[in-house]
């Protein structure tokens, strides 16, 4: 018996690059289907194991996810993932996927497709708030949408992880030539455009750094335990979400203050679908917009049928 063909990290990057994967979530938004919502089971204060189910005419498929703290001190990543994809029409399997590469990319795709729809077109500088492989990957991903971004500040857990960061060649390159500088979070968040990318536990972007006309865009947390930014800066902003239901049920950024009586999901002002569309949008230029991301399964099913079907 043949075993399933199995992408990994190279591959899927090899296949499906930044630019292409933004192109296909900017299609494939418009009509995701129903989505099914994510299983969480705890494995303790900070790590997760997570079930991401997804069924469309692209395929089916299910990417299973452990998020483990402790990796850090272990050198391993934070995040292990891998994903089963299936034929629709048939059901049978048909292969098997790099979970965390897929999550590498997708994610910030969805965050630039989000800003390419809501940073301000002359936007000229680039926030970033941590230094993982996330970060890595807003970075280029933002490079994408936006070109024109001349200066890349960065915030990590420490000083010396955020000059670890913008002095690793692969960053470096990225950059192509732009001015990479490390400091911290009152000037990262003064970028034109800031991309929370940790797995804080307590806010991290402050309010009153965040200038007129800035676009936020949020990956970190994605339940009551973590968030990057505080109520203050919610309400301040136009809020944006991937889909409102998965928002309501995981984004711990707007689940607390809605808990707290300080902030209402009814003034959530759309979704990705909506912003695709041009259902909503920035309103004017001195406008906040905030673009909260907790990933949606239908995301992955969307790349990894690229992935399949170009390989």
């Amino acid at each position: 018996m043949t075993g399933l063909p199995h992408y990994d990290a190279e591959a899927i990057l090899a296949i499906v690059d930044m630019s292409t994967c933004i192109g296909a979530l900017r299609a494939g938004s418009l009509e995701l289907g129903d989505l099914h919502p994510r299983t969480q089971v705890s494995l303790g204060p900070t790590d997760d194991f997570l079930m991401m189910p997804a069924v469309s005419p692209a395929g089916i498929g299910v990417k299973i996810v452990n998020v483990v703290s402790g990796n850090r001190e272990r050198s391993l990543p934070l995040i292990h993932g891998f994903y089963l994809y299936c034929d629709r029409e048939t059901g049978v399997p048909t292969a098997t996927l790099d979970g965390s590469a897929l999550t590498t990319l997708r994610t910030p795709a969805a965050s630039a497709l989000a800003a390419d729809l809501l940073a301000r077109p002359d936007a000229a500088t680039l926030g970033v708030f941590g230094t993982g492989v996330q970060a890595r990957g807003h970075l280029e991903a933002m490079l994408v949408v936006r070109p024109g971004l001349d200066r890349i500040i960065v915030s990590g857990r420490t000083p010396e992880s955020s000059v670890d960061f913008v002095t690793d060649p692969k960053v470096v390159g990225l950059a192509g030539g732009r001015a990479l500088v490390a400091a911290g979070s009152e000037e990262t968040a003064g970028c034109d455009i800031v991309c929370g990318c940790t797995s804080s536990t307590t806010p991290v972007i402050p309010t009153h750094a965040v200038r007129p006309g800035a676009h936020v865009g949020l990956v970190g947390s994605y339940s009551m335990a973590r968030r990057e930014v505080d109520a203050d800066l919610v309400n301040l902003a136009s809020v944006f979400v991937d889909d409102r239901h998965a928002a309501a049920a995981e984004a711990g950024d707007l689940m607390v203050p809605a808990e707290d009586g300080e902030w209402s999901f009814d003034a959530v002002v759309g979704d990705l679908a909506e912003l695709c569309s041009g259902r909503v949008g920035r309103t004017s230029d001195d406008e906040i917009t905030l673009f909260k991301s907790v990933g949606l399964a239908a995301w992955d099913l969307i790349v990894a049928s690229a992935v399949v079907k170009a390989g």
